[in-house]
């Protein structure tokens, strides 16, 4: 039997197509192919019900209008969730996106109706150069190509200078949110006016890597629901601390 991490194992999964990196959520063998993490995870990984769906709903239902809420995983720290998560937007584990979209995909669609379209969360230019892609836009392309849903990422913009949201506490991330996102462009791709309702009647899905104190979810949403949008959301995990 080949070694995982054998010189001749990783010409296998070359010539295979397979991935010859460790899973990204436990730091083990490398994921069987065509799979983003290992088995082992696939069980460990706590899975979000309809329970906790409206738990989400509630908790976002106060500050803006929503149709739904969903999360695939809750996150707590340490656990393999977060991993994961991290992978993808920090470990440049950018093959993670689109099988990870998928997987949003299939769990929300048993539990709501598919939207008109999906908005993912926006970065910076800074951001996306250095890590090389926007880590929401690509699991909103994984959940889209699911069932060929466009996906709208430019009309929100996240501008240059900010803070980083993760530092800082729940008042300050509300503040710094309201700054950091602004409208972008129109559906068409115009120039955005203010007031300006282009998105009038469409049911959208936000889309996100990460739920912890909601304020970039609130921001983006509220300005997509100024446009007349409907507004769902969908993020891969919901951080949460350890009971």
């Amino acid at each position: 039997m080949l070694g995982a991490f054998s010189p001749q194992r990783r010409l296998a999964d070359f010539v295979l197509g397979a991935s010859a990196q460790p899973c990204p959520g436990c730091g083990g063998e490398p994921p069987e192919r065509g799979h983003a993490y290992c088995l082992g995870c696939s069980v460990e990984l706590r899975v979000m019900d309809r329970v906790d769906a409206l738990g989400l709903e509630q908790e976002l239902a106060w500050r803006m209008p929503v149709v739904s809420v969903h999360a695939l995983w809750w996150a707590e720290a340490g656990s393999r969730a977060e991993a994961l998560y991290k992978a993808l937007k920090f470990g440049g584990r950018r093959n993670l996106g689109p099988a990870l979209g998928r997987a949003m995909a299939r769990h929300r669609e048993r539990m709501a109706p598919l939207p008109d379209g999906l908005v993912p969360v926006p970065t910076t230019i800074q951001r996306t150069w250095s890590r090389g892609y926007n880590q929401a836009h690509l699991l909103a392309e994984g959940m889209a190509a699911h069932k060929s849903l466009p996906v709208y990422p430019h009309l929100l913009q996240r501008l240059e200078g900010g803070r980083n949201l993760a530092r800082l506490g729940r008042n300050q991330r509300n503040e710094q949110a309201k700054r950091d996102f602004v409208q972008g462009r129109t559906l068409g791709g115009g120039p955005y006016r203010t007031d300006q309702r282009d998105l009038k009647g469409l049911h959208l899905l936000l889309v996100d890597d990460v739920m912890t104190s909601g304020a970039t979810l609130e921001q983006c949403g509220n300005l997509l629901i100024r446009r007349g949008a409907r507004l769902s959301v969908m993020v891969l995990a919901r951080r949460r601390n350890r009971i």
